[in-house]
């Protein structure tokens, strides 16, 4: 497991939680992430383990659901690769979560080291979001909570950001080709690479199910597929078609609908980070492409 320095303050001092069930002695290490996540040693059932700590910081977090979701998912296929809550509850307005760790690595990480198997991790990915898809919906499954990025952009509000000419031309696309949303789906709302731990080749952890719920697939593929800022794979696509090879494996979706969905996030990354000229280059050539690709 990689460890991370402290890179922000803390919104709420971890010690000054009262924890029901475990002791915390020391943080371990501060993960990138828009809450506050934690690898923290602690006291838990009398004896040491590493354990996370998630605190709430977004202003989108909704911890009460991901607790709703982790219960409904124990009874699942899913039930060994999904964090195991120990506890949760509430400091100062935030909420709080406690887990037990998953042992693995982010693909980013594999495939630095050796991108050789590339291909098989690709459709391994697609493949289990397939099987995610498949899971039954019940009345215990929430809305997955619709963001931002779900619709197209709006001007009014990304007010500090500047919108050229080439995005005004994808938004003018987007809001002619916009498909109808079905929200018929359990999805994870947040699949992307960093919430995927691996190991031995195998996906050994799936985390952060805050968005979860009935949702439209494909913008959980299309999710899955944006290409992130530092991010070296699914950034052509011969790796989009790994994925999706793997997808169908096990599922189907609307092709048009998820070409819609695909350029649209491609459209809002391309927006938030507007003095990345080099990150913009290639969106803007994915974004291009994908209305010729056959999906």
């Amino acid at each position: 497991m990689k460890y991370y320095k402290k890179w922000r303050d803390l919104i709420i001092d971890p010690f000054k939680i009262k924890y029901k069930k475990i002791s915390l002695e020391k943080i371990l290490s501060y993960l990138p992430a828009g809450n506050d996540v934690l690898l923290c040693k602690c006291k838990y059932n009398n004896r040491e383990e590493d354990l996370f700590i998630k605190i709430e910081r977004s202003k989108m977090a909704n911890f009460k659901v991901e607790v709703e979701i982790l219960d409904f998912l124990k009874d699942t296929k899913l039930k060994k690769i999904i964090p195991k809550l120990i506890e949760y509850g509430k400091v100062n307005d935030k909420y709080f979560l406690v887990t037990k760790t998953i042992e693995g690595e982010r693909l980013s990480e594999i495939l630095k080291k050796d991108s050789s198997m590339k291909k098989e991790y690709l459709k391994k990915y697609g493949r289990t979001l397939g099987n995610i898809h498949k899971i039954p919906l019940s009345a215990k499954i929430p809305s997955a909570m619709q963001r931002v990025i779900n619709d197209y952009p709006k001007e009014e509000i990304y007010t500090m950001y500047n919108f050229d000419d080439f995005i005004k031309k994808e938004i003018a696309y987007l809001i002619k080709t916009k498909p109808d949303f079905n929200f018929n789906t359990f999805i994870h709302g947040d699949f992307h690479y960093a919430n995927i731990l691996w190991e031995n080749k195998e996906i050994t952890g799936i985390l952060d199910f805050e968005y979860s719920g009935k949702g439209f697939k494909e913008q959980d593929i299309a999710w899955s597929l944006v290409l992130r800022p530092t991010q070296q794979f699914l950034d052509n696509f011969e790796d989009i078609k790994y994925f999706l090879d793997g997808y169908k494996e096990e599922n189907t979706y609307n092709k048009e609908a998820l070409k819609w969905c695909f350029i649209n996030a491609c459209c809002h990354f391309y927006i938030m980070n507007n003095e990345n000229n080099s990150y913009k280059t290639k969106l803007s050539k994915l974004i291009e492409e994908a209305k010729k690709y056959k999906f």
